[in-house]
């Protein structure tokens, strides 16, 4: 195997960095947040605020997270590209979507540094308490970007300072559901998993 996944994995990586098998990483992000988007759709009409912007549980939250966390810049670039196909989707204009496909991408990525500098050079292995620091941060950032974008380009319904924190609140609801449901998966395949037989 011996493949660097990212640069919190190991502890060994400074910055942000580009996993081997970069591509392949953004791509799979790219494909990770659109879905994740999508099934987050589903169940607007029960948790959305402004649709298809502000959610008070937003899934994809823990996409972006997780991006960062594992791969890196490539899960960075995935992000990127994930939000530029669903802003086609949407018909943004193009400008508009370069802008927010940026802002994704950029929020997360600027958690890790601060997460990275409050922790003075230490090991930034990913650990629950990490993905906690880490996805606070990615949703103060993600909110407040947005919310600044949003005063360029106006919504149909207006933003305030209440959705500034519901947006904030639904993000970090979103990462720590994302995470929990990932754990479980993982206890899950665990426990079904066939034991190898004697030999």
């Amino acid at each position: 195997m011996g493949e660097q996944t990212g640069p919190l994995g190991t502890g060994k990586s400074e910055g942000l960095g580009w996993p081997s098998r970069g591509l392949l990483w953004a791509l799979a992000f790219a494909v990770i947040y659109i879905v994740a988007f999508q099934l987050n759709r589903f169940f607007d009409p029960l948790f959305s605020v402004i649709d298809a912007k502000v959610s008070m549980i937003f899934l994809p939250a823990f996409v972006r997270v997780a991006a960062v966390l594992v791969a890196g810049l490539a899960g960075a670039m995935g992000l990127f590209a994930g939000a530029m196909v669903l802003g086609f989707m949407q018909e943004l204009a193009p400008l508009p979507n370069l802008s927010q496909a940026v802002l994704t991408a950029l929020a997360p990525c600027l958690a890790v540094l601060v997460v990275r500098f409050a922790l003075a050079g230490r090991p930034m292995t990913i650990t629950l308490a990490l993905f906690l620091m880490v996805a606070l941060f990615a949703s103060i950032f993600n909110s407040f970007l947005h919310h600044m974008f949003w005063d360029v380009y106006p919504l149909a319904e207006p933003v305030t300072l209440t959705t500034f924190w519901q947006m904030l609140v639904g993000d970090l609801a979103g990462a720590l559901l994302g995470f929990g449901c990932f754990a479980l998966l993982i206890r899950l395949v665990a426990v079904v998993k066939p034991k190898k037989l004697p030999t």
